[in-house]
């Protein structure tokens, strides 16, 4: 039989949360940075009269839309886990904590 044994957690690090927020929110960015950059290119090729010039020019801005965008989604998801993090731990300060039970296996 698996031992049962129970924990409290009585603050989140502030950082550690931002920290995984950030990164979850960079992985979006750079899948709208990757639609943008296809729809950019499209959109570009099909309006000038050379497709390659146009496919030049639109993955010029895809590509720098693919570096700078999670970099972008990262820094406000950062900001916004930092923040939770800071009320999460007023509540759980408040709260007396929460209670996990843990089973090892």
């Amino acid at each position: 039989m698996a031992k049962t044994t129970t924990r409290r957690v009585t603050r989140i690090h502030a950082t550690t949360l931002a920290t995984f927020q950030g990164t979850f929110a960079s992985l979006i960015g750079l899948g709208v940075a990757i639609l943008f950059s296809l729809q950019t290119t499209i959109q570009t090729a099909q309006a000038t009269e050379s497709v390659l010039r146009g496919m030049a020019f639109g993955l010029t801005a895809g590509v720098i839309s693919i570096i700078v965008l999670p970099f972008i989604y990262f820094v406000f998801g950062w900001v916004i886990g930092l923040l939770q993090a800071w009320v999460y731990n007023a509540v759980l300060g408040a709260a007396g904590g929460i209670v996990f039970d843990l089973q090892d296996e």
